[in-house]
């Protein structure tokens, strides 16, 4: 197997300001890999709050490259020991991948999945003034659902309403990022309730979560930051109804999945997203969310450009040709002439 990691700068199409934050662009990491004749190709956002970026995630593959086994099995069975984030995630799409083109079949199908459908999907506005946050509703006349980004400020109520009032006519969710303190969350429940809000996604800063333990709230909450890995899902059971699987976050396609049935088998509802990137790196996460109750793959409408071939959007549905899964072949040993900065990894 012949591996290529790379660190790539992308943008998005606006800054995209969220609690504490505002985020320009992103350092993806980008894998390229060849196995015999069969070659596939993957991309990372990371967890930018867990300190990743494409650089490091680069390393990451790196350290690999002198004992991943040759054979697919092997090497899928080693990336699952990774630490959970962005490179082993990378790693184990590519294996899917392999995998899935060395048997013949569509990589779905090792999913269980006799086809890939459309799926409604959240679209992101950015913390701002109400009434612009209002007009980029506005700006997205086919979304059917909006998720709005607070602050935890004074202007969250005037937020809530002012795109309430813009569209009446989509699913409203929020997303706090951390930014919300238990009493600001109790402050905000009448307005949300009255705008229509389906669902509060991490209120409250993860060390603090703990609030939320016997809190019975009208409107279902969602563990974000506070869910990183499967490890954490016990805790989370006792304080949140819906779980958001990021395969950043947990891992990779073979951890979401694992998720997904854990956190089902705990009564929660399964809500899958993504840290970002563009229509390479969702790939798999639109795979796992054919399981999902809520679906919040909008990255690529975020970003400046685009991988070929892009995800389409299209009555607030987002969905993939299966061209976009078919898997290249190619006789030309095309890791031969690569940038050494682009890091490597032979057959031997």
């Amino acid at each position: 197997m012949e591996i290529l990691a790379s660190a790539q700068d992308i943008l998005f199409k606006q800054p995209l300001a969220i609690a504490g934050r505002v985020l320009s662009g992103q350092c993806v990491l980008n894998v390229d890999a060849r196995h015999g004749r069969h070659v596939v190709h993957a991309e990372a956002a990371g967890v930018f709050y867990r300190g990743e970026d494409g650089q490091g995630m680069k390393q990451d593959i790196q350290a690999m490259f002198d004992w991943l086994p040759q054979d697919l099995l092997g090497a899928w069975r080693e990336v699952q020991k990774m630490p959970a984030g962005g490179a082993r995630n990378a790693l184990d799409w590519v294996l899917w991948q392999l995998m899935a083109a060395q048997r013949g079949e569509p990589v779905y199908r090792m999913a269980f999945l006799p086809s890939l459908r459309p799926l409604l999907t959240m679209v992101t506005l950015g913390v701002d003034e109400p009434q612009c946050m209002a007009a980029v509703a506005r700006s997205h006349p086919c979304a059917k659902a909006l998720k709005l980004k607070l602050s935890g400020d004074e202007l969250d109520i005037e937020r809530v309403s002012a795109v309430r009032s813009a569209r009446p006519d989509v699913t409203l969710s929020i997303d706090a990022n951390e930014g919300w303190s238990m009493a600001h969350l109790e402050r905000m429940m009448g307005v949300l309730l009255a705008s229509r809000v389906a669902l509060i996604e991490q209120p409250l800063p993860a060390v603090n979560d703990r609030d939320l333990q016997g809190y019975f709230s009208p409107i279902p909450i969602a563990a974000d930051e506070s869910l990183q890995t499967i490890e954490d899902l016990d805790q989370v059971a006792q304080r949140y109804q819906v779980a958001n699987i990021k395969l950043d976050k947990c891992g990779g396609l073979s951890a979401a999945m694992l998720l997904i049935r854990a956190a089902r088998e705990r009564g929660m509802k399964v809500m899958v997203g993504c840290m970002g990137g563009r229509s390479r790196a969702i790939q798999p996460a639109f795979i796992a969310a054919q399981w999902a109750d809520l679906v919040d793959l909008d990255a690529p409408l975020l970003m400046a450009s685009d991988t070929t071939p892009a995800a389409t959007y299209a009555d607030g549905y987002i969905g993939f040709d299966d061209t976009a899964f078919a898997i290249e072949t190619s006789e030309r040993p095309w890791w031969a002439n690569a940038s050494p900065s682009r890091g490597r990894r032979a057959a031997t």
